[in-house]
């Protein structure tokens, strides 16, 4: 009886210890899988005048079960050349940081940093995109806070400009197109004095594009117009970019002015690039000559005229029934723009004839089409008998030659 009691106290004490010791498994699990932080800032949108500097407070706190050390860096705009950024603690006499400790309980869960930010005097008008990201030490968890920083003209700057005497608006500021193709832009000039206007007209463009500006629904290009005090002019101005200029984002600012009554207004012009695919043979022919059952070899330069890359050049080609066409090499992943390369691609052709092909001309279409665009040339391939064939005709008449006069001096003979 003793016996089975102390088997069945063993038993419990076993499943006690067991059911305590996978408790704390799991609990160690949980609490290593329930990790987590988190950044934030109370503005993620604001405004500063340039020239100026600015401390932005940002809160990374540990929302997760374990203590944290997090890793901290800005990612700045592309644009933000010279700017001075970097994070610091929050404190009088703060001192710039690279990561945080944080532990699981508050107030030592969350800290407040301040990302601060020094505008550059030459900065341009516009908003700037930065990113703060947080990692965790061991790469497992991250973090991104997007800020956004609208850079506007000082007070003074503005005071200056007498705002409300003219007056420039355009509908559409920025326009997108292929290079070489027309920008334009329709302006409102409006006089908001009391006094007629006579204002010149003038522009700050990229080097190398067109421009020229006329009265709207007309032809006549101006270099300046008058402007009746409390009335609006409506202009057309058209810009047309080089052929071969790469694709981006370019500035536009135009003026007007009259004495010292000056304004301007910024465009933009988006050029997504052209393309242009062009090719010819090596001797500039489009037909060649070729010997029925034999290979006939020629080489084909592949060009790209436009300005921005074209991708994924494959070959094709459509011959007579039996023909055989390679290209070599098969196809172009890329091919950049003439202008950047210099020397066009080469691609060497080769058609064979099957052997029992009849003399004559035939067609053969060439295609080398990209992604974004695609060209064709037709090649005429003569077909000639092969000169072999020819001798062994001279053979054959020959030997028939030979055995006619056997056959004659043996008649005679009798």
């Amino acid at each position: 009886m003793i016996s089975k009691i102390k088997t069945i106290l063993f038993f419990i004490f076993t499943l006690l210890l067991l059911f305590i010791i996978f408790t704390f498994i799991g609990s160690a699990q949980d609490a290593e899988h329930n990790r987590d932080f988190s950044l934030y800032s109370e503005f993620t949108n604001i405004m500063v005048e340039k020239g100026k500097s600015f401390d932005l407070d940002t809160k990374i706190i540990n929302t997760g079960q374990k203590s944290e050390e997090i890793l901290l860096s800005v990612i700045p705009d592309q644009q933000a050349k010279n700017w001075e950024i970097y994070l610091q603690t929050s404190d009088y006499n703060g001192f710039k940081i690279r990561s945080v400790g944080l532990l699981t309980k508050e107030p030592d869960n969350s800290k407040t940093i301040k990302f601060h930010i020094e505008i550059p005097e030459d900065a341009k008008i516009g908003n700037y995109e930065f990113t703060l990201k947080g990692i965790t030490k061991d790469q497992e968890i991250e973090k991104m806070l997007d800020i956004t920083i609208g850079v506007i003209e000082k007070k003074e700057e503005l005071n200056q400009k007498v705002p409300g005497e003219i007056k420039l608006t355009a509908k559409y500021p920025a326009i997108e197109n292929p290079a070489g193709k027309e920008f334009k832009f329709d302006i409102d000039v409006e006089n908001k004095t009391k006094e007629n206007q006579a204002l010149d007209l003038g522009i700050d463009l990229p080097q190398g594009w067109d421009v020229y500006c006329t009265p709207q629904w007309k032809d006549n290009r101006i270099s300046s117009v008058k402007v009746d005090a409390g009335s609006t002019e409506n202009l057309s101005l058209t810009i047309t970019p080089p052929t071969f200029i790469e694709k981006g984002e370019y500035p536009i600012k135009f003026i007007v002015s009259s004495g010292e009554n000056k304004q301007n207004i910024d465009l933009k012009a988006i050029v997504t690039g052209t393309y242009k695919l062009n090719l010819k043979t090596e001797t500039g022919q489009l037909n060649i000559d070729t010997i029925a059952g034999e290979e006939k070899n020629f080489i084909v330069y592949l060009w790209n005229e436009g300005s921005a890359p074209i991708d994924n050049i494959s070959f094709f080609s459509k011959a007579p029934e039996n023909w055989e066409v390679t290209f070599k090499p098969e196809n172009i992943s890329v091919l950049p723009p003439v202008v950047e390369t210099q020397i066009p691609e080469k691609i060497e052709i080769t058609i064979k004839t099957p052997q029992q092909t009849l003399p004559g001309d035939y067609m053969t279409t060439l295609s080398f089409a990209g992604t974004q665009d695609q060209k064709n040339i037709e090649i005429r391939t003569t077909v000639k008998t092969s000169t072999k064939w020819g001798w062994i005709g001279v053979g054959i008449i020959a030997i028939i030659f030979v055995i006619l006069i056997g056959i004659f001096i043996k008649l005679k003979r009798r």
